[in-house]
């Protein structure tokens, strides 16, 4: 052999074994394992033509783990079963040192074993819905060899579960209800809620609120500010109304039934400001007429009769006196003369007569229901000549002002009233009334105002601020110049103004019954629904492979309990549904009919309650009462050998007692021992 091809066979061979090296030194399991293919052909010698061509070919063995438990398949297991126990089974084509796997919950992207080291034919404890499982083996030499497999672990649906809701929900007239329950449902969805009677028959809504973990979500019943029509009336004391609270997954329900009882409260008298007040000693301006204007809820105005009017005076040194009286239907009627010079604090106080029939629990609302007064107080001033109070100094200084939207602005005045009146402040922003600050109440030198300036206001606007002492006035006017802003995400246009700043209106909707389902064809040609509802119904119909004669259509209505004047997240009025000339109880379609909608197919709402794992009837597939089936599993029995012994022990100290009982009873009588 020539020293050229001993050269060659050399350089192969070298070759051959820095490829074997970096087969086992970098092998990479997930990838298979590598084969090293060396050749030299058509490698042919001009001078040696019986050598012809040289192939050397090396490969390495492939290591293979093959797992033939868990397959690519779906496992069954039960509701209740407290582990998902599958059969691991592996093998592999080489020596294995050791063994290991990683179990992933695919569903919700988390590991839940690592490195977990094992021996063939054991069993995993697999997670609900999808699993992926990496084994791993390596050999004595460290090379290591992996396979994955993924499956599928099915559990049969479970009914969602109301958590707790109270029997009693009190709450108080003027005030709203925000009451808050959990939910559970082991299979992670969002169940759907309803409470029955709702708007416009009640005043209470249900909604989701948000989501606690994985199987917890919270609703909250609520409602608008309630009024005295939602609490029975004037007089009435309560009233009641029996809710049933439903949630459903489509399959099976929960339900609890509670009773809101809305408590009347005793109104207090509402009075309109009387104001700064001014007359002479003589001429026409030397009379005070004035008729104190009242509202109350239960007992009407000041003409009604049911309110008892008090007046208080008092002159610049602060002794009461007797100046004037107040008449049972309000009335002040005062001339006045030289001896009646000064400045006068006087209060008026109107009292109600309280409810005739109030609730026990009336004091959750901060009351006991008995008459309620309500005062308002003024300064009246006699003078012989009256001077106009002054404005002294204002904050910003510069009159013309420059603002963006979203921004706020402050302003500030102090006054004086060289004839020591205390003058009211009234502040017109775009010349409607924002703020009014009697001078009795404010001291009558200093008043101040904060204006937001909300999302719709850009343009030109003016806010005067304007004093008096009842008869002659002064004012101050700022021109501002709002510049329109783009409009932050999540914020809602308007929302803003009136003495402070205002913050910006969150729409909270509640929404009433489906009503029944209409022919949606025949409420197009009359004009019922519009031309793009009806669109959007046809398309929900041919989403649910409804026939043009079952393609039907509802409305409902929808209340901002805010009142936000907005509609930024206002819900759906109308949708479509599966129409049927005669929907009942037995039609086999889930539809609203006789002033409610059904919880699931033919049950709840108009129709017999549904089956639930709280209405202690066993039903729904359950295996005993409320328990197994759809519902939380039945309490295993507990074993009876603890509670045989027990019983056990109690029979033989019966008996025992017994025996030394009886023993007694037959001992010789001492009597008969001495005869």
């Amino acid at each position: 052999m020539k020293k050229r091809e001993k050269y060659i066979l050399v350089a192969c061979f070298l070759m051959m074994l820095l490829n074997m090296f970096w087969i086992l030194k970098y092998h990479v399991p997930d990838k298979g394992f590598l084969t090293a293919f060396i050749s030299l052909k058509n490698f042919i010698w001009s001078s040696v033509t019986s050598i012809g061509r040289i192939f050397i070919t090396v490969e390495g063995l492939r290591d293979i783990i093959n797992i033939t438990s868990p397959k690519n398949i779906t496992y069954n297991f039960s509701i209740g079963d407290p582990n998902y126990t599958i059969e691991l089974n592996v093998s592999a084509n080489f020596v294995v040192d050791s063994w290991w796997y990683d179990l992933i919950d695919l569903k919700h992207g988390v590991t839940i074993n690592t490195g977990v080291f094992f021996t063939p034919n054991t069993t995993i404890n697999a997670v609900r819905w999808s699993n992926k499982l990496l084994v791993y083996a390596n050999n004595s030499l460290g090379v290591i060899a992996n396979e994955n497999v993924s499956f599928f672990v099915f559990i049969p649906n479970s009914a969602p579960l109301i958590e707790y809701i109270a029997p009693e929900i009190f709450v108080c007239e003027g005030s709203y209800l925000s009451y808050f329950f959990n939910v559970t449902d082991v299979d992670e969805s969002a169940p759907s809620a309803s409470i029955n009677p709702t708007g416009p028959q009640s005043p209470f809504y249900v909604v989701y609120s948000k989501n606690i973990n994985l199987t917890t979500n919270r609703y909250e019943i609520f409602s608008g500010n309630l009024g005295k029509a939602h609490a029975g009336g004037t007089n009435a004391g309560y009233k009641i109304y029996e809710e049933n609270v439903s949630v459903d997954d489509g399959q099976y329900a929960d339900s609890r039934q509670t009773n809101i009882t809305v408590i009347e409260i005793n109104n207090a008298p509402s009075i309109i400001d009387i104001g700064v007040q001014t007359i002479w000693t003589q001429g026409v301006n030397s009379t005070f007429y004035y008729q104190v204007n009242v509202s109350d809820v239960e007992d009407g105005n000041q003409d009604s009769g049911n309110l008892v009017f008090n007046l208080t005076i008092r002159n610049s040194t602060g002794a009461i006196v007797n100046l004037f009286n107040i008449s049972q239907n309000g009335v002040m009627n005062f001339t006045a003369n030289l001896t009646d010079i000064g400045v006068y604090n006087i209060s008026v106080c109107i009292t109600d007569r309280g409810i005739a029939n109030p609730h026990q629990n009336i004091s959750l609302c901060g009351q006991d229901g008995s008459n309620i007064t309500s005062c308002n107080n003024f300064s009246l001033t006699v003078t012989t000549q009256n001077r106009p109070p002054e404005i002294t100094s204002n904050y910003p200084v510069n009159l013309t002002l420059i603002v963006n939207e979203g921004q706020s602005l402050y302003f500030n005045i102090t006054m004086y009233d060289p004839d020591g009146t205390a003058p009211d402040t009234y502040w017109y922003l775009d010349s409607s009334l924002d703020k009014f600050l009697s001078g009795v109440i404010g001291g009558g030198n200093f008043d101040e105002f904060l204006q937001f300036f909300d999302y719709d206001s850009a343009g030109y606007h003016n806010l005067t601020a304007e004093i008096t002492d009842g008869l002659l006035n002064a004012s101050l006017t700022w021109n501002i110049t709002v510049i329109n802003v783009e409009l932050p995400p999540e914020i809602p246009p308007g929302g803003g103004g009136g003495g402070a700043v205002t913050p910006l209106c969150i729409e909270k909707w509640g929404c009433g019954y489906w009503g029944f389902c209409q022919d949606a064809e025949t409420a197009l040609k009359t004009g019922t629904l519009s031309g793009e509802n009806y669109r959007m119904v046809k398309e929900t119909c041919k989403i649910n492979g409804w026939k043009n004669e079952n393609c039907g259509f509802q409305i409902r209505e929808c209340l901002d309990v805010h009142y936000c004047n907005t509609t930024l997240k206002k819900p759906l009025e109308v949708q479509g549904c599966y129409y049927t000339k005669k929907a009942n109880c037995y039609d086999g379609i889930k539809n609203c009919h006789d002033g409610a909608c059904e919880v699931l197919v033919d049950c709840g709402g108009p129709c017999m309650p549904c089956p639930t794992c709280s209405d202690g009837i066993q039903n729904q597939g359950e295996e005993g009462i409320d328990c197994g089936g759809p519902c939380p599993p039945c309490p295993s029995e507990k074993p009876l050998g603890r509670s045989l012994f027990r019983y056990f022990l109690i029979l033989i100290i019966i008996l025992l007692v017994l025996f030394i009982v009886i023993k007694l009873l037959k001992r010789p009588k001492l009597k008969d021992i001495e005869k």
